[in-house]
């Protein structure tokens, strides 16, 4: 998954334009990416701090970059909801794809504009609509389709903020300026069906949802998904698509 991952880290990088010297924190870093990129740009006097709600991914972040003998990069467990900083601890802020799993991703840019020094930019990748990140939906569509909804009849899903201007909104709203919007689309390839169910319920939190049903209802999404995917066969593989929209804006 990160694989497939490392192109939309790099449209992010390449829009928030990270400079030396700058402290910059990574929101929902997962395996400590792109903070372990962002340290080798911001240079040995320069901070990176990436924080994860997941003590297993921040482990994992904090040996690999130390195998990798990167300077400048330390990773912590954290709530991005009540992040433990000073206000104004930061340079610039980056997350790729963690606002659309956050619970409260009002609450997320809140506290990143809280812990920016002024004029301080925030750089966010997120998926787009289901129409047009393929590679997202043909396991979203059939979880959907089948799975429970919770006492309120909500189903959250990974595209709430990608439609045109959603994010940006959600930025100005807590005091950002200058907010832009960019799409960006790569494919992702896999193997087989097989490589590509067990990247998305081992590699992602959408496994952890699908886990959460009756079996009858895990084969049924599974087995949807496989009827999905004949679609984007190749004789290579299977290759999809998948658009995303980075945002950026300034305190």
């Amino acid at each position: 998954m990160l694989r497939n991952l490392e192109p939309y880290g790099f449209d992010l990088l390449a829009r928030v334009d990270p400079k030396v010297r700058e402290r910059c924190l990574d929101i929902a870093t997962g395996p400590g990416e792109p903070a372990m990129s962002l340290a080798r740009m911001v240079g040995p006097d320069g901070k990176v701090v990436g924080i994860d709600l997941s003590e297993q991914m921040v482990e994992l972040a904090t040996r690999v970059a130390s195998q990798r003998r990167i300077p400048s990069v330390e990773f912590r467990t954290m709530d991005a909801e009540k992040m433990d900083f000073p206000d104004e601890s930061f340079d610039l802020a980056v997350s790729r794809f963690g606002f659309q799993i956050f619970t409260n991703p009002e609450a997320v840019a809140r506290e990143t504009y809280r812990v920016l020094a002024p004029k301080g930019r925030i750089g966010v990748a997120i998926w787009s609509t289901a129409e047009r990140a393929s590679a997202i939906h043909a396991v979203v569509g059939p979880m959907l389709e089948f799975a429970e909804p919770d006492e309120t009849g909500y189903l959250p899903t990974p595209f709430e903020l990608g439609g045109p201007g959603e994010m940006m909104k959600l930025l100005e709203a807590v005091g950002f300026h200058e907010a832009k919007e960019d799409r960006k689309t790569h494919t992702m390839s896999f193997k087989d069906a097989d490589d590509y169910i067990e990247t998305f319920v081992e590699g992602t939190p959408l496994g952890h949802s699908i886990r959460e049903e009756d079996p009858d209802v895990q084969g049924k999404i599974l087995a949807r998904t496989r009827e999905n995917l004949r679609e984007w066969r190749t004789h290579n593989g299977i290759r999809i698509p998948c658009e995303c929209v980075i945002v950026t804006a300034r305190k």
